[in-house]
């Protein structure tokens, strides 16, 4: 009887154990948006974002994000729609932003810091926006990968080729980093395989939330990993009716270029080449007149902008203020009133590199305290960017200069009511007894 109540006692307990297991792993675990930080470095905070799921026995794959700025509630916001609809982790760096010294290292403390706390695999995204973009690249040269988002900025072919791992770059094409990507549209023979481009007229920003979801869906749908589970066919299916109809409505509206490019991404790329259309589609459009006419006009305008570059960097050193005053209200009239589209991105990138051209002279006279070379600068970047919160922040240095610290102060406000966020920096620009007053 003994034998026979443990029997029983044993089995009642299996049961309840099993019963239990079942009722955890089968448990819808509800979505959580927070904001953390780093064990062994609480000055490494960062967002995270991590969509509902199934199961809590569930692992996601790890999206990592980081903003030129170092913003992460902004930047994570745009991947959130994705994360939804292709499950994925998702942090954003609010402590690795552009000029960050060490920035391989930081990005490394962040990733162990999620993988101790995060139900996450082994499989890694990362993206980036301009600066942003080229630190995930840089990690990525020396860390496993599985995929990366490039937005606002591009490499060389020798560094792509190093990373066996899809890069998707998308571009602006009124971005003035735009030329990084434009040369491997006329060179597809030597484009690397791995290079999948996309292009948006976002201009120098991040993309979209409807453009990042259909790529994090591109890496998702297309990573073979076996730490994370694989998405349904259903799922994948409708990713490739929703990419012939994005290529079929570029192409009706014009878009040759567009089209061609999502369906040459989506016909040399498993598991979505099993459908056939993609590479009828790829054929049909690089057979198209309209395609090789817009590709010979990009060409013309990318070859006048490539003249008109050094001439305008040797114009900070060589004209005045009246001409500049005349250039910048002719490039502002050429852009409003310009009928051809590429013309008018031509106008807008070169409009964007006389606005970062701008920045880095600034930096260059702060770093020299050179007072009348900053102030001829800051006299060009008032008329070409009259609201940009970096021209506030440079503004300031002149009076800080001559100890003029009330002038000193009010600039600084005027930068952070137009959007600058960077405070460690301005904590090391300027005196405390300036920026504890500040708002």
């Amino acid at each position: 009887m003994n034998r026979l109540f443990l029997l029983l006692s044993a089995t009642l307990l299996c049961g309840l154990v099993a019963c239990s297991g079942a009722g955890k792993s089968n448990e819808t675990v509800k979505a959580v948006a927070k904001t953390d930080s780093c064990k062994v470095d609480s000055r490494n905070t960062y967002e995270v974002y991590m969509p509902q799921r199934s199961s809590a026995d569930e692992k996601l794959p790890l999206l990592v994000i980081i903003d030129a700025h170092g913003n992460g509630k902004f930047a994570i916001d745009k991947f959130k729609q994705g994360a939804n609809l292709y499950p994925t982790l998702l942090v954003a760096s609010n402590f690795v932003k552009n000029d960050f010294e060490g920035y391989v290292g930081a990005i490394q403390t962040l990733v162990d810091d999620v993988r101790q706390k995060y139900p996450v695999g082994n499989t890694i995204f990362m993206t980036g926006f301009s600066g942003g973009a080229r630190m995930v690249l840089g990690y990525a040269l020396t860390h496993q990968v599985n995929g990366l988002i490039l937005c606002g900025a591009l490499a060389n072919s020798d560094q792509i080729n190093a990373l066996h791992c899809p890069i998707i770059s998308i571009s602006g094409m009124d971005d003035f980093n735009f030329m990084e990507t434009a040369q491997y549209l006329f060179q597809e023979q030597r484009t690397p395989a791995n290079l999948k481009i996309e292009l948006t007229n976002a201009s120098h920003g991040w993309p979209d939330s409807l453009m990042l979801t259909n790529e994090l869906g591109f890496l998702r749908l297309s990573c073979q990993a076996e730490d994370i589970p694989s998405l349904p066919k259903l799922q994948l299916k409708r990713y490739c009716q929703n990419q012939q109809l994005r290529i079929d409505s570029l192409q009706q509206n014009g878009n040759f270029l567009k089209a061609e490019l999502v369906a040459s991404n989506m016909a040399t790329t498993e598991p979505f080449n099993d459908d056939k259309t993609f590479t009828t589609s790829y054929n049909e459009l690089k057979s198209n007149q309209g395609y090789t006419s817009q590709l010979t006009r990009l060409e013309k305008y990318l070859q006048f902008e490539i003249s008109v570059r050094q001439p305008y960097l040797n114009a900070f050193q060589s004209k005045d203020t009246l001409w500049w005053k005349n250039e910048i209200k002719t490039l502002a009239e050429k852009i409003n009133t310009e009928q051809d589209s590429y013309a008018k991105d031509t106008y807008r990138r070169i409009q964007g590199f006389l606005g970062i051209a701008c920045y880095s002279f600034c930096k260059q006279a702060i770093g020299e305290q050179n007072a009348e070379a900053l102030n001829k600068i800051l006299s060009i970047y008032r008329m070409l960017e009259p609201e940009n919160p970096d021209m506030f922040y440079f503004s300031a240095f002149p009076y800080l200069w001559k100890g003029e610290n009330e002038a000193t102060l009010a600039m600084l406000q005027k930068a952070i009511n137009a959007g600058y966020t960077d405070r460690n920096q301005l904590n090391k620009d300027f005196p405390e007894s300036i920026t504890v007053r500040i708002r």
